[in-house]
């Protein structure tokens, strides 16, 4: 069959840069190379990961409408959770909580159920993918909750922040809205740029400068990822030309492309500011899929 095809090159299901992209085992790929011993094909083998990030990327019109079902009803639970949270409530107490409302919705995590949702309040609390502990909410803390859902097999995933009042304050110290107001402004400049044509690594850019620009230290992740059956789905990344990023940060937004775009910075003394919403990359720009957070909650 390969000598009547005679094809120029053999794309198979292997890639160095997308985890997603990687489905052949190291041993069936030795295999293949002995089938293909003394034969021209052997040095036609290439990886497949374009295509199925293409596939993979590109959402159908029935894709977007679930993962806007998904998003929906992590809103509906983030606004039930933050009516909850008062101060003295645990870290903990409040990962209960999501997860009882996600029984409730009949819904399950869009990622490891250790750690969805991502509790956070005050300076003390470890970000990023990590469980919560009994640290307790305190006037003065900064809530933030990092949450998705899997839906009709497809994810949403969100980032939100409230600050709890101290006795003396009607409004959050200026800090805590410098920090929330540079990440917001980081989200429209990227949002704002976003369009088929240009790659990732650009909106990365465009988000990060505004964090630094502002005075805050560079985040230490990329702005944003693909949202699909995975909260992390398949295909490129909105992301630095980091090594670990290999050649995603370089893939081109295309119609239906459907992103993350979370920018984060630590407020000192008050906790972790980091907002996520999840857009659609349309034929002429972006839109929001999530109703995006415009101003702090106050508790």
């Amino acid at each position: 069959m390969l000598y009547r095809l005679n094809p120029k090159t053999i794309a198979i299901n292997y890639s160095v840069n997308d985890v997603h992209a990687d489905g052949l085992s190291h041993g069936m790929y030795l295999l293949l190379r002995k089938y293909l011993e003394n034969t021209p094909f052997l040095d036609r083998l290439v990886s497949a990961e374009e295509i199925n990030a293409a596939l993979r990327g590109r959402k159908t019109a029935t894709e977007i409408s679930r993962i806007r079902a998904a998003i929906q009803t992590t809103e509906e639970i983030l606004t039930h959770t933050f009516a909850f949270a008062r101060p003295g409530t645990s870290e903990k107490q409040i990962y209960d909580f999501m997860q009882s409302q996600m029984t409730e919705h009949q819904v399950s995590e869009a990622w490891e159920s250790a750690n969805c949702p991502i509790v956070n309040t005050g300076p003390d609390s470890s970000v990023g993918h990590v469980g919560p502990t009994e640290r307790q909410i305190e006037p003065g803390h900064i809530l933030h909750l990092d949450f998705g859902v899997k839906q009709a097999a497809y994810c949403s995933d969100l980032q939100r922040v409230a600050y709890f009042l101290r006795p003396d304050e009607s409004q959050p110290p200026a800090a805590a809205l410098d920090g929330f107001n540079t990440i917001l402004r980081a989200i429209q400049a990227a949002i704002s740029e976003m369009k088929p044509g240009l790659k990732g690594v650009e909106i990365d850019e465009i988000a990060r400068n505004t964090v630094v620009q502002a005075g805050y230290p560079e985040y230490m992740y990329a702005t944003g990822h693909h949202l699909g059956r995975t909260a992390h789905d398949g295909a490129g990344i909105l992301g630095p030309r980091w090594e670990r990023y290999g050649s995603t940060p370089e893939y081109r937004l295309e119609p239906g492309h459907v992103y993350t775009i979370e920018p984060g910075l630590d407020v000192p003394g008050y906790g972790y500011m980091g907002i996520e919403e999840d857009v659609l990359v349309t034929e002429t720009g972006a839109e929001f899929l999530s109703h995006p957070q415009k101003e702090l909650i106050k508790i």
